[in-house]
């Protein structure tokens, strides 16, 4: 139903009236006016309703329009205006009224966008809105696993905070060559993973001015880039540029490790000569707490980490600074392995409003710890419930990381045990002489283990039913995690088969045959 517009004008800078015919059996009742911004690309449809009385015009405030913002506009944006009255939706019909001959709002809304009143195909009362930005590439090229592009920008007022964005990644300013030129770096692993080579992403430019966001497209010629990685195939669409990435299949799974040497030796040539034919581990965080990795960065001073060697002064310091997390945004892998030796074996340490995770074979050497007197040990055997509301919030914080900054990355969780025994080098089984209850801390192990597989989507590695043992001449000594060499290929080919997996399962093509063949 409708109701017909007899005038539009501008009351002053911030204010246009609609002039009505309102039907005698309307008149003065109580209504609603509705100011629905229109649902583009991947939004929905934003709606802000007021309550008026229908007399003979109505009003929009252009700082009413401030509740269609949302989390960002568009540097083009329409807004259908209607009427509901009495359970009736009316749509402003304007005839024979000329919308064309009112110019643009001399106050802009949201303090990014010209504003005038518009017609609909149907001839109803709209609002446009626009602003003058235009982004074009002027330049791209690949550098390795980097997408470079290079954007020129025109407006009448230039922004001076930009990104770019692609699959819901923001990318700063890497380069700006001028007032209008600007360079960006996009790290196409954040794409395109193992089990998905082909991926179209949109483009699009995201600028902030007055404090709102505004996405605009970015206008490209047709181009096609090409390395030993990728190969690339840009062009402008609507509502944003599009771009389409294949990963060749020749490049190797990337790892991630987040656990202890039964986890990092699988991928060192000691272990398994050929893994790299594979695989590539890229980011290493060893035997942390999750309640220390999770926990805030704490100051040290580098002088009094000492009496360690490298690794393990390495292996110290990566506790304290707690930069896991930022070295998994940036690689991207594949995959993220995570054992829990560090919360089993060592637990953790509150220190000031942080943790560290106790690690009395290395940080207890250091002068920092044997001058530290302001913390307490926290940990399974002594603190079981307090440990658990500790680890069980890491480990959620963790997860809800994972999620939101690494979508494409698959966890896989090594559930690895402790063993009490070990072969010496005359292939007899002798016991490991220490004092770790190895019973006591496999049940702890089970209990997180079992938290994070009935909380989160996650694959496992288990080798436990082949109760394979340490030996005598392992590379770094006996001890209960140290196991004899098939333990390190039988974990590869376990992981091999989650990735194979998890490819066939996104490969459309393979889907039905991979899920037929699990079902036989």
């Amino acid at each position: 139903m409708n109701i017909l517009v007899e005038n539009i004008k501008y009351r002053d800078s911030a204010i246009i009236e609609i002039a009505l015919n309102i039907p005698k059996e309307l008149k003065s009742k109580p209504a609603e006016l509705l100011l629905t911004r229109r649902a583009k690309h991947k939004n929905k449809s934003i709606t802000y309703s007021q309550q008026i009385s229908l007399d003979d015009s109505v009003i929009i405030n252009l700082n009413d329009l401030k509740h269609l913002k949302g989390n960002s506009v568009s540097v083009e944006e329409i807004i259908d205006v209607a009427i509901k009255a009495e359970e009736q939706l009316y749509e402003l019909c304007l005839a024979d009224f000329d919308v064309t001959k009112i110019k643009y709002v001399n106050e802009k809304v949201w303090g990014t966008h010209w504003i005038k009143p518009y017609s609909t195909n149907k001839k109803t009362v709209a609002i446009y809105t626009k602003t003058d930005f235009v982004a074009k590439v002027i330049k791209c090229s690949l550098e390795k696993s980097d997408l470079i592009l290079t954007i020129e920008m025109n407006a009448t007022v230039l922004p001076q905070e930009c990104y770019v964005t692609i699959n819901g990644n923001r990318y700063a300013i890497e380069n700006r060559l001028n007032l209008n030129t600007i360079a960006f770096r996009i790290p196409l692993q954040n794409s395109v993973h193992l089990y998905k080579t082909m991926s179209k992403e949109d483009v699009f430019l995201q600028y902030v001015m007055n404090n709102t966001a505004v996405a605009a497209n970015v206008h490209v010629d047709p181009t096609q880039l090409n390395n030993e990685l990728y190969t690339i195939q840009l062009n402008s669409s609507e509502p944003y540029a599009a771009m389409w990435i294949e990963r060749k299949k020749n490049d190797t799974v990337k790892v991630a490790v987040l656990g202890s040497c039964v986890t990092r030796d699988n991928f060192n040539s000691k272990f398994n000569p050929d893994y790299k034919k594979n695989y590539e581990c890229v980011s290493l965080q060893n035997q942390s707490s999750i309640i220390s990795l999770m926990a805030s960065p704490l100051a040290f001073p580098k002088d009094k980490i000492d009496n360690l060697n490298d690794w393990d002064t390495w292996n110290v310091k990566t506790d304290f600074q707690k930069q896991f997390l930022e070295d998994l945004k940036k690689q991207q892998p594949d995959y993220l392995i995570i054992d829990l030796f560090g919360d089993i074996f060592f637990g953790c340490l509150r220190v000031t409003e942080s943790f560290l995770t106790n690690n009395y074979w290395k940080l207890a050497k250091t002068t920092y710890f044997k001058e530290l007197k302001n913390h307490n040990a926290i940990t399974l055997q002594n603190n079981q419930d307090e440990y658990m509301e500790l680890w069980k919030k890491a480990i959620n914080e963790l997860f809800a990381f994972l999620q939101t900054e690494l979508p494409n990355c698959k966890v896989v969780l090594h559930k690895a045990r402790f063993t009490d025994s070990y072969y010496d080098n005359e292939g007899q089984v002798k016991t490991i002489a220490s004092s770790v209850n190895v019973q006591a801390l496999n049940q702890y192990w089970d209990l997180l283990d079992v938290y994070i597989q009935e909380n989160y989507q996650v694959d496992a590695i288990d080798l436990t039913k082949e109760k394979y043992i340490s030996y005598e001449s392992h590379p770094w000594g006996v001890f209960h995690v140290h196991f004899e060499m098939n333990y390190y290929q039988q974990f590869l080919k376990q992981l091999h088969r989650i990735v194979v997996k998890n490819y066939l399962e996104a490969e459309n093509i393979f889907a039905t045959i991979y899920r037929d063949l699990e079902q036989a």
